[in-house]
């Protein structure tokens, strides 16, 4: 084996750092985007910090997890890297799970429905995503044009962050 394959691994290797690491680098992206958020959105202060950051990091997973399916991987080695992953978040949080379950339902529905609408196709996941964040951080669906405007900031910040996450 090459020095440059030994300092970097085996692409397997790679993927299950990237695993390991995802819950906790998720919970850092969230803790660190809602105080620069806060500062352009006051209704974020209705929300606490610990609340937003239970939201943006399952939303985090969320998005890498939805990328990973997308590498067309072996399904016996995906499955490996999701069970890492849920073992992670269920550790992170006993409710990590549902509300996993709960983001991909809204998901998954807010981006047939912007699509079906013909919304512009360049924000449309981050615009899906950022609902269900928003929605759950806030407690209530998001209404006033400030509350539109932070679902597409948390949104494009959480798709930005791991959209990648496996490359």
């Amino acid at each position: 084996m090459g020095l440059i394959s030994r300092l970097l691994g085996k692409p397997d290797d790679y993927l299950d750092r990237q695993a390991h690491s995802l819950v906790d680098a998720a919970k850092v992206q969230a803790a660190g985007s809602y105080l620069p958020l806060l500062d352009r959105f006051p209704v974020l202060q209705t929300c606490p910090p610990e609340r937003w950051d239970f939201f943006v990091t399952v939303a985090g997973v969320f998005i890498a997890a939805t990328r990973l399916n997308n590498l067309s991987l072996p399904e016996s080695r995906e499955n490996r890297l999701m069970d890492k992953v849920a073992s992670d978040l269920n550790k992170w949080s006993s409710d990590g799970i549902r509300a996993f379950e709960d983001c991909k339902t809204l998901f998954d529905r807010e981006y047939d429905c912007l699509v079906a609408v013909g919304h512009d196709s360049q924000f449309v996941a981050a615009d899906a995503i950022g609902a269900w964040i928003v929605w759950n951080s806030l407690g209530r669906q998001p209404t006033t044009a400030e509350e539109i405007s932070l679902v597409r900031a948390a949104g494009g910040l959480t798709i930005h962050a791991f959209h990648i996450w496996w490359k």
